[in-house]
Order: structure tokens, then C-alpha cells, then sequence
């Protein structure tokens, strides 16, 4: 039986800690490597025939996506999947947060950064086929940067810091895995820029806050709703 670190290629021999970072995200957000199961660096060096070294790099910057985690003398694991509180904390905690984000952007934006908001809404509206991480790893990158980059227009740093920490779009795109992606995010995301480039800020919060609703509707099945 082929090993799960083999690609389409062949093996992955010679690779920089980065290669090797991505081929253990998507074996982890398609959850191929289960929630809870050990990450052994040696197990890995071997099966992907790379040194230890980019292992190490790789995994820790795994943990910083909060996507494994590292224990004293048990190493690394698969970090588990968000279950209903933690989903529920965590749109409590974005509702609180980022409709304010959308509505200081709203009042603080610049030209640049406006265009820059719908040049990322543009590229999210590339087709994604297929149900593996591999297939939307651009959606969800292009997700996650535009919710930083509205973060950022607000103008308040610590809120593009506040939202680095959550990490929502790591943790939630793992349960994409089952539920698929829906064509709604763009729409959502485009009433909330069009708010922004018209300067309306109780309008951009209000986009805002219904699109958190109805992703939190939309990803409810993927934790046992």
C-alpha cells in the first residue's frame, strides 16, 4: 500500500521545509492524518525520505496554524477539530470583532486598499472543482486575506493581530472537507466591499455580520448540528 506522503510525482525526496509544510497541510486539512494522531518526525523523515530538519520546520510552523499540536515528551499531534463550543466561541468572538473591522474600513480605507479588497473578491470567483484541500487551497488563502486585508484597512493593527491569533480560516476550512464550498462567501464578500467603497459604515458591518451568520449556518452540519 502506496504511502499517503507519496504524490501523484512520485515520492518526495529533496524538498524544502515549505514543500514539505504543504504536503503535511493538505494530508491535515482533508484529514487524511485523523485529529488526534501522532505526528512521529522520524516516521515522517523516512516515509517522505527527507532529513529530520525540514520535518522539525515544517511541524512547527503547523503548530503556530494551530493545525498540530506539540506536547512535552509526546511530540506532535494532528490538532483536533473544532467541536460545537469551540465553533460557537469562535463566531462569537468574529461577530464581536469583525463587522467593527468592515466598519472602520468603511471610514478608513484607502483607493489602493479598496481595489486591492476587489481584486481578491475577483480571484475568488475562479471556479473550484473538486472537494480536496488541494482543489480549494487558493479559495481559502484568498478567504483568509480578505478578511486580513479589510482587518488591515480599518486602520487598528491590533485588529489585523487579534484575527492572526484566531486563525478562523485554518480551523474552519478544515470542516469544508465536508460540507464543500458555497458560491454565497463571494456574494457575501462583495456586499461587504461594495458598503466599504461607499463609505457606508453601518452598512458594511451589517454585510459583515450577515455574512459571519451564514457561514456559521452554512458550517453547522460539519459539527454534529
Amino acid at each position: 500500500m502506496p504511502s499517503i506522503w507519496t504524490t501523484a510525482d512520485g515520492p518526495v525526496r529533496s524538498v524544502l521545509a515549505d514543500r514539505v509544510y504543504e504536503l503535511l497541510k493538505v494530508k491535515l486539512m482533508d484529514n487524511v492524518v485523523e485529529p488526534g494522531a501522532r505526528l512521529s518526525i522520524d516516521a515522517l523523515s523516512r516515509d517522505m525520505d527527507v532529513s529530520a530538519t525540514p520535518i522539525r520546520e515544517a511541524l512547527a510552523r503547523l503548530e503556530s496554524d494551530g493545525l498540530v499540536v506539540k506536547r512535552a515528551h509526546r511530540g506532535y499531534t494532528a490538532a483536533p477539530r473544532l467541536d460545537s463550543r469551540a465553533f460557537d466561541e469562535l463566531f462569537r468572538m468574529r461577530m464581536l470583532l469583525e463587522p467593527a473591522s468592515a466598519s472602520w474600513a468603511a471610514q478608513a480605507a484607502n483607493a489602493k486598499q479598496i481595489v486591492a479588497l476587489e481584486d481578491l473578491i475577483a480571484a475568488m470567483r475562479e471556479p473550484v472543482t473538486g472537494d480536496s484541500y488541494e482543489n480549494y487551497r487558493a479559495f481559502a488563502a484568498q478567504d483568509a486575506a480578505f478578511h486580513l486585508a479589510l482587518a488591515e484597512a480599518s486602520g487598528v493593527g491590533l485588529m489585523v493581530d487579534v484575527l492572526t491569533r484566531l486563525r478562523p480560516h485554518t480551523q474552519l476550512y478544515r470542516l469544508y472537507y465536508t460540507v464543500g464550498i458555497s458560491d454565497d462567501t463571494v456574494a457575501e464578500h462583495s456586499r461587504v466591499i461594495d458598503a466599504v467603497s461607499r463609505r457606508d459604515a453601518d452598512s458594511a458591518a451589517a454585510a459583515m455580520a450577515a455574512h459571519l451568520s451564514a457561514s456559521h449556518q452554512r458550517l453547522s452540519t460539519a459539527v454534529g448540528r
